[in-house]
């Protein structure tokens, strides 16, 4: 199992464990299908502007578990122990992704959020130029048409 590397940042960590910080901080009330499909989003941005998973994962506020001012920043690197089973879950799934058994869920989404938001993102559902491709669990998933 995959861990965050003692006494590192999040920037610091290897991108193996930034991805599973993103899926834990993202995704962890998630069935297996939402995890994965937040994966997918990284990886689909990451394809989009031929970058890493790692580089797209922390890019200045995209992900929320991210940014500084997110309760969840602070839980990250703590995770695993915090939570071990949800850890362990995301673990799996990103071992999956790793190995090229999973395919894209998502339909190529590049972007996602809570359904359920007071304020949805002023991109999302109802704008001209959302495409919706997928909903799962708490996330719309979708990209730009």
């Amino acid at each position: 199992m995959v861990r965050p590397a003692p006494g590192l940042t999040i920037e610091q960590q290897l991108e193996e464990v930034v991805i599973r910080l993103l899926v834990w901080g993202e995704a962890r009330g998630e069935s297996a299908v939402g995890k994965l499909a937040v994966l997918w989003v990284v990886h689909n941005r990451a394809l989009l502007r031929d970058t890493s998973l790692k580089t797209e994962a922390l890019r200045d506020r995209q992900f929320s578990c991210f940014n500084a001012d997110d309760p969840n920043r602070e839980k990250l690197l703590k995770a695993h122990e915090l939570d071990p089973a949800g850890w362990k879950a995301c673990d799996a799934i990103c071992e999956l992704y790793a190995a090229h058994l999973t395919t894209d869920p998502t339909k190529g989404a590049t972007h996602y959020y809570v359904a359920a938001m007071k304020n949805p993102p002023t991109w999302g559902r109802g704008h001209h130029g959302w495409v919706e491709t997928f909903e799962e669990g708490h996330h719309v998933f979708g990209r730009a048409a």
